[in-house]
């Protein structure tokens, strides 16, 4: 779909929502693509997927409902909105609620869309799952995995005169390979938004290396480690940092960015000068999106400057309330990385573990961003600066705010998990039990 049939559709649907002083919103969401999987060595499924999401939202004064339909023929569009005019009438009166947006201006995103992802085929991904395959056999290992990609179109509209539209592409591949006795695992994986920036043979060599070279690991006892997380280790925890930059939760009181004695953090000095953290809605291979869910826009921005806290996010109803400026619901989150090789991250390790990633992440507690999780896919001793063999899975408690607070070093940025992010060393990590997965 296009921005002129999106507009048109967006428009009827606001013309058949508006009676008498309500408002509505409109939204339209709608991705085309595939995904293949495989597993034992095999292609297992291949699929072409096409989901589509219109949603209307009403609103009656302070009262507000939404509908949601995945059906555009004429019946379903004015099913929808009388389902949400509806509701409207009947919903509890929100204090909070905001009225739409009107027009607004958006920065480009240069090639957001690829043509080669766009016309991506079932051949394409036949032959990288073929690439990941015959690097496991040639390993004598086994190798599972799931490539997927997509053409997206976000677009919304209001009653208020606000159109947004972005189309985007995004591709995902990651596999797991295990040794045949069991004892080794290996994962790797890549995001883009351009098929061409996936190596299928690369990637799976290095979960196929991972895998050999983790098997049959030796016991490691639970404890405080100086550990270099590899990217999608860091991408793991910086989810939790950044989903809790909220400026609510700050001036409330609830949050690690609560000043003692009331107020924020912002303008604190609270990590090393080699911290960065920027998010840039510009960046096409993060696909993320000019404007937020609401249809806000997104502007590159700096929420840690050399380790100071920059900014926190702020709702429209809250910065009205607070007085300050909204931000919107960011995206495209970029930890600056440093000069550092991964070699070198090592190397200055006397003791210490060197963690693939972590997996099954859960926050423990939100005023310390205190979390729990497990590490997967290839944990490591270092010792006197080399990796010395496999050992054991963790269970970890640690927060990602620590993790910064206590990094000294950091490798160029890599894009994983919708993040660019970089390896990082850190100390004094709590590898708090021992996990007997694998």
């Amino acid at each position: 779909m296009n921005q002129n049939q999106a507009k048109r559709l967006l428009d009827r649907v606001l013309v058949l929502a508006k009676s008498g002083k309500s408002e509505a919103i409109a939204s339209l969401r709608n991705t085309r693509g595939g995904n293949s999987r495989f597993a034992v060595n095999e292609i297992t499924s291949s699929s072409e997927v096409e989901t589509l999401s219109l949603s209307v939202t009403v609103k009656i004064g302070k009262r507000a409902a939404t509908a949601t339909t995945n059906q555009l023929d004429d019946r379903s569009i004015d099913d929808v909105v009388s389902r949400a005019q509806r509701m409207a009438k009947l919903s509890p009166e929100n204090p909070e609620s905001m009225p739409p947006l009107g027009k607004q201006k958006y920065i480009a995103v240069p090639r957001a869309s690829d043509p080669a992802t766009v016309n991506a085929t079932p051949e394409l991904r036949a032959k990288a799952a073929g690439a990941a395959i015959a690097a496991a056999k040639g390993a004598k290992v086994t190798i599972a995995g799931f490539y997927e990609h997509g053409t997206h179109v976000s677009a919304l509209a209001s009653t208020g005169g606000l159109h947004a539209f972005h189309a985007w592409t995004s591709v995902d591949l990651s596999c797991s390979a295990r040794t045949p006795d069991g004892t080794g695992s290996g994962w790797a994986g890549a995001t883009s938004n351009r098929v061409g920036d996936l190596d299928a043979a690369a990637l799976a060599k290095t979960a196929v290396d991972k895998a050999t070279q983790s098997a049959k690991p030796r016991r490691l006892e639970p404890g405080k480690y100086t550990v270099v997380l590899e990217p999608n280790a860091v991408a793991g925890l910086l989810d939790s940092f950044t989903g809790n930059l909220g400026a609510r939760r700050a001036d409330e009181g609830r949050s690690f960015f609560t000043k003692a004695g009331g107020g924020t953090k912002i303008g604190q000095k609270l990590f090393p000068d080699i911290i960065t953290l920027r998010s840039d809605p510009a960046d096409a291979g993060l696909a993320s999106a000019p404007f937020d869910g609401e249809g806000f826009p997104r502007a590159p921005t700096k929420w840690l400057d050399k380790g100071t806290l920059t900014g926190l996010t702020y709702s429209r109803y809250w910065a009205q309330k607070q007085g300050k400026q909204p931000t919107g619901n960011p995206d495209g989150w970029i930890l600056e990385g440093g000069t550092a090789t991964r070699e070198q991250l090592i190397k200055d390790v006397k003791r210490g573990v060197l963690i693939t990633r972590f997996w099954y992440i859960r926050q423990l507690d939100p005023q310390t961003i205190l979390l729990t999780g497990l590490t997967r896919d290839g944990t490591f001793l270092i010792e006197n600066g080399a990796i010395a063999g496999p050992v054991n899975n963790f269970r970890f408690n640690e927060s990602p705010v620590q993790m910064l607070a206590r990094c000294d070093a950091l490798t160029a940025t890599v894009l994983t998990e919708g993040a660019r992010v970089p390896a990082l060393r850190t100390h004094e990590f709590n590898l708090a039990s021992v996990s007997e997965a694998v």
